[in-house]
């Protein structure tokens, strides 16, 4: 049994625990300071806290302290590990001999772990997530460990609720915010382009006007003007017609949805070089790395122009100056064994910070890179990868801060439709 000494410490530590994280609005943040507050409250060697995937029926780990170093910890299934265990089971979980449980997670007794204890996150009945606690020596757990971790997780159960669905509440302001602004951005672009091609439409159409009027030119000469005009005018009606379809291919694409590819033999190098050489042209640094002239493929040319580009100029506004960025083409073999051609473009500027990695690709995501903010409406690369995926390839990101972003582009180079 507890002593009074004993108790007045543990119920000292739950206060100021519920002290520290009843301003936290930050789910991670939060989920760092129970963790810690955890591991030490219950003399333990590491605590994650974990909250419930229902889409997937998986335990999700929010944050994971360790004394030791380990491989990330992967999703959990329930009934796995005394943390999923403690979500079937609805009640706390306590593992005194972990290397031979039959339900040991294989993470955590790769890692070691001789005894853990885990208690669910309940809100109204409602299991939210797991709250768990581990040794790397034995330990034999006790009904007040048990009460003891029980409490922690009732303090924080409601408290993390209220900081996810804050979380979720400001990315859809964010991504609200960012619609807007492209939208913003795309009529402003799409008015001062067709303005553009309407105002000569009508420049030749009232020159056409004043031609068929003027008696001093020849018949012969009319005709010829004329023709020349209206070669003109159907230029810019088709200028016209191409702002409005990429007008809707790309709020096709800002909704997720696919769009049509006009696949023909393309050669992936000439583009990049073109690219590059635009670049080149603005004073930007940019070298071409290859060893083959040309590497053909079946793709459609107009996007991948969209894709090179986009990841050219992200490389180019996060390069540090007087760096240059590498863009790297080279024909492999995937896992498969198909024929793929592999583009990486490589900068040498801030690099990502490893909260934001994941979620680069999400669309409407902008984080920041190295406490700077990032430009954009957030929807480049959501685009990028879609268009990648399209062409059946795939697209990796590798980042280090201060040191540099490397994204590498896998397109087969034969149709699978």
């Amino acid at each position: 049994m507890q002593s009074d000494q004993s108790r007045a410490r543990v119920f000292g530590a739950l206060h100021d625990i519920a002290v520290a994280v009843g301003g936290v609005l930050e789910p991670v943040e939060l989920a760092r300071l129970v963790v810690e507050s955890a591991r030490d409250l219950m003399h333990a060697g590491a605590a994650g806290l974990y909250v419930f995937d229902e889409a997937a029926q998986l335990l999700r780990s929010l944050f994971s302290s360790d004394v030791r170093e380990t491989e990330p910890e992967p999703p959990i299934p329930i009934g796995e590990g005394a943390a999923g265990q403690a979500l079937l089971l609805g009640k706390p979980m306590l593992v005194d001999d972990y290397g031979n449980w039959p339900q040991a997670g294989a993470w955590a007794a790769a890692a070691s772990v001789r005894s853990a204890i885990a208690v669910p996150l309940l809100i109204a009945e409602r299991r939210t997530g797991a709250l768990s606690v581990r040794t790397y020596a034995p330990r034999q757990w006790t009904e007040e460990d048990a009460q003891i971790l029980t409490l922690l997780a009732a303090q924080i159960a409601p408290v993390l609720e209220a900081a996810q669905l804050y979380e979720a509440t400001r990315v859809a302001r964010l991504q609200a915010e960012a619609a807007s602004r492209l939208r913003d951005e795309v009529l402003a672009g799409v008015s001062h382009d067709l303005a553009g091609s309407l105002g000569n439409i009508r420049l030749y159409a009232e020159l056409i006007q004043a031609e068929t009027e003027s008696p001093a030119l020849q018949p012969a000469e009319v005709a010829l003007q004329l023709a020349d005009w209206s070669e003109r005018i159907v230029i810019a009606t088709t200028t016209m017609h191409g702002i409005m379809q990429e007008l809707i291919e790309v709020a096709r694409m800002q909704m997720g949805r696919a769009v049509r590819l006009d696949k023909q033999q393309t050669d992936l190098v000439a583009l990049v070089r073109q690219l590059a050489r635009d670049r080149q042209a603005a004073g930007r640094q940019v070298e071409v790395i290859t060893s083959v002239e040309e590497l053909n493929g079946l793709w459609d040319p107009g996007r991948l122009v969209r894709v090179i580009g986009n990841l050219l100029e992200n490389a180019i506004v996060y390069s540090a100056d007087n760096t240059s960025v590498d863009m790297i083409i080279e024909p492999i073999q995937d896992e498969r064994g198909r024929a793929v051609a592999m583009l990486r473009v490589k900068d040498r500027g801030r690099g990502i910070r490893p909260e934001d990695l994941p979620r680069v690709f999400e669309r409407f995501y902008r984080g920041a890179s190295d406490g700077a903010a990032v430009p954009g409406n957030g929807v480049g690369l959501a685009n990028v990868r879609q268009i990648v995926e399209q062409h059946d390839g795939r697209i990796e990101i590798e980042s280090q801060l201060g040191a540099g972003t490397l994204v590498s582009v896998y397109l087969p180079r034969e149709s699978t439709e």
